[in-house]
């Protein structure tokens, strides 16, 4: 029997389900895999823990073809044209994890690039034609702002990643 105040549960796939508003945004997902449109990279965070109680959660993002990155928010998307992730990833502010960047993973040049502007939270909602939309603190004051994305990349800093080879298949 659910005790008092329960008010949902999380499905297997990292999907939400009857949870109540906000803890059924994708920032509070407690796992998330994802396979590019023309099927040829997946993307994943299993599992994702909370930040802190009752905060969005973060893990280890997988990408199948070799890169992994830390403190990231499983509410990742891929572009239309799978070439690029667009991913929340937690940063060190104060020496804790408080704040967010929007990382950018170009799958064909092997390169990653971190937004210039951070947030409490971000959640991407689409990423079609070019370009990235997402909000900025969607369980507070949610603004959404845009990226012309690869056009905007400029605005970005590339970081420094390391692309393990992968193994193809025949």
């Amino acid at each position: 029997m659910p005790r008092s105040g329960y008010c949902g549960s999380w499905v297997g796939n990292g999907q939400m389900s009857d949870r109540e508003w906000p803890y059924n945004l994708p920032i509070w997902r407690r796992a998330h895999r994802s396979t590019s449109p023309d099927g040829r990279m997946v993307a994943e965070i299993d599992p994702a823990y909370e930040v802190s109680m009752s905060n969005p959660t973060y893990g280890l993002l997988r990408l199948s073809g070799g890169l992994e990155l830390k403190a990231c928010n499983p509410s990742f998307i891929w572009s239309d044209d799978s070439r690029y992730l667009a991913v929340p990833q937690f940063c060190a502010y104060c020496i804790i994890l408080r704040r967010q960047r929007m990382l950018i993973i170009d799958t064909q040049d092997r390169r990653v690039f971190e937004s210039a502007d951070q947030a409490y939270y971000f959640q991407p909602e689409s990423f079609a034609d070019g370009q990235l939309v997402a909000t900025k603190e969607p369980s507070k004051t949610a603004k959404q702002i845009h990226w012309r994305i690869p056009n905007d990349l400029e605005k970005f800093k590339v970081i420094k990643t390391r692309w393990v080879q992968v193994a193809r298949k025949n």
